[in-house]
């Protein structure tokens, strides 16, 4: 059968049983039979790694971080098929490659790089169809379908995006952990957004916060930013992307700028857009606090999705409203945020 690839950023067509010969099925992939052996320690180390990338990206951003990440993310790659290993090992090294290639995929879609970020994506798709079977394996795979969802509702690739999330709850349904589940219906509200389908919105809402009061303490430990706090920004999110301002200010209003010193970039993407639903709702004053919020935190987050976003938020307070007072105070010559 020939697959086509969820990597073409236009016309692209996504069937579940494509996606099913992508993601499982095929033997497990095999190590260098003359490669060096991969210690226990080298293992750690690098499991260490991948989670610095992730803490850097959530604390600063793609830009500073892309460059580290991508030698990381290559180098694991080479290690995985010219090296020897235990299964032990392996089952390690198959969750880390994927983990990573979530992370560093996500990085390049906050960068703005859109088909390099679809093909990390779909390398890591490819190992993991070939991975040991483990639930480390299934749960890191899940989180990378969803991931990539998120990115493909963002370009408006919609059915290629449904069916990346129902092949991720419906692979292996009973290895599904509760905030896993929640992770995806995360998804479920941005792409429901999206498509202005608020009755699917709020469903996946429900459904988020259901799986996520049901969450236990074994639980991936990349899951554990989900929050009741964030399920209200996504949903914020969600509902200002379906054109509902008056209906997005409270969510959003319930995120406030101190609430994780750990996730600068998601503050101040959730301030911008707080910024921009008052903007819509004739909210002047409140609009431009919520802009200075994004503003304070501008300087040390390096996302140009988010700056692009509140650039767009301050041009228009400055072109459309420039004679208010607090415009005129927050941006009196103030050039664009880089």
């Amino acid at each position: 059968m020939h697959r086509r690839s969820f990597v073409q950023l236009s016309g692209a067509v996504l069937t579940a049983p494509a996606l099913d010969l992508l993601v499982a099925g095929a033997p497990a992939l095999r190590a260098a039979e003359n490669g060096d052996r991969v210690s226990p320690q080298l293992t750690d180390t690098i499991e260490q790694a991948v989670r610095q990338a992730r803490a850097l990206d959530d604390s600063e951003g793609s830009a500073s971080t892309l460059l580290w990440a991508g030698g990381i993310w290559q180098n694991l790659g080479k290690l995985l098929t010219e090296s020897r290993y235990r299964d032990s090992e392996g089952v390690r090294l198959h969750t880390a490659y994927i983990e990573l290639s979530e992370s560093y995929g996500w990085m390049l879609f906050d960068a703005g790089y859109h088909p390099q970020a679809q093909r990390v994506y779909q390398t890591g798709l490819r190992l993991a169809r070939e991975a040991l079977d483990a639930p480390s394996v299934h749960h890191a795979t899940v989180n990378l379908l969803a991931s990539a969802a998120y990115q493909e509702a963002w370009l408006g690739q919609y059915r290629e995006a449904t069916t990346l999330l129902d092949v991720a709850v419906n692979r292996r349904p009973g290895a599904m952990t509760a905030r896993l589940r929640a992770v995806v219906d995360m998804r479920r509200i941005a792409l429901a957004g999206q498509q202005g389908d608020l009755e699917a919105l709020h469903r996946a809402d429900g459904q988020s916060r259901f799986h996520l009061a049901a969450a236990g303490e074994d639980e991936p430990w990349w899951t554990l930013w989900l929050t009741p706090t964030s399920i209200n920004a996504q949903t914020g999110r969600a509902l200002l992307a379906a054109h509902q301002p008056e209906q997005a200010e409270p969510y959003l209003s319930q995120r406030g700028p101190d609430d994780d010193a750990r996730y600068p970039r998601d503050r101040m993407l959730f301030a911008s857009e707080l910024a921009d639903a008052r903007l819509r709702t004739g909210d002047i004053t409140g609009a431009t606090a919520a802009a200075r919020q994004a503003l304070e935190l501008a300087e040390h987050v390096g996302s140009h999705r988010v700056h692009r976003h509140l650039n767009g938020v301050t041009n228009t307070l400055r072109q459309r409203h420039g004679s208010h007072e607090s415009v005129r105070e927050l941006l009196p010559d103030r050039p664009d945020v880089r």
